[in-house]
């Protein structure tokens, strides 16, 4: 009689709960505090790319919240997106301001030289 009970019982759930990453390091997975950049994501909220350095602002707040709910994983990939988009903003800012003064000064230059040959 225990072999038809066992047979017709329903299989055992799975855990569909996230699974710890195997890429960690040791020391990653011993609970060490994931960075979130928040310091680089203000740095790049000076820069005129207003949508990516706000929204890397975003993430890496977000990944602080994460840590302090206990998501150490989903910190650390907020984490990697807050750094990436707050370098992607710095870049394009300095690129920008780079270009801009390229612009602003050179074709001033350009304009007065043509002028004098003209003359």
């Amino acid at each position: 009689m225990s072999d038809d009970a066992e047979k017709n019982e329903a299989p055992p759930e799975q855990d569909l709960s996230r699974q710890a990453s195997a890429t960690g390091s040791a020391a990653g997975e011993a609970g060490e505090k994931p960075r979130d950049y928040i310091f680089i994501a203000a740095l790049s909220c000076f820069c005129p790319i207003w949508p990516i350095n706000i929204v890397a602002f975003v993430y890496s707040v977000m990944s602080r919240n994460s840590f302090q709910q206990g998501d150490i994983d989903g910190a650390r990939r907020l984490g990697r997106v807050a750094k990436l988009l707050s370098i992607v903003a710095l870049v394009g800012g300095v690129l920008i301001i780079v270009a801009s003064c390229a612009i602003n000064f050179g074709g001033e230059k350009a304009y007065q030289w043509s002028i004098n040959i003209h003359i």
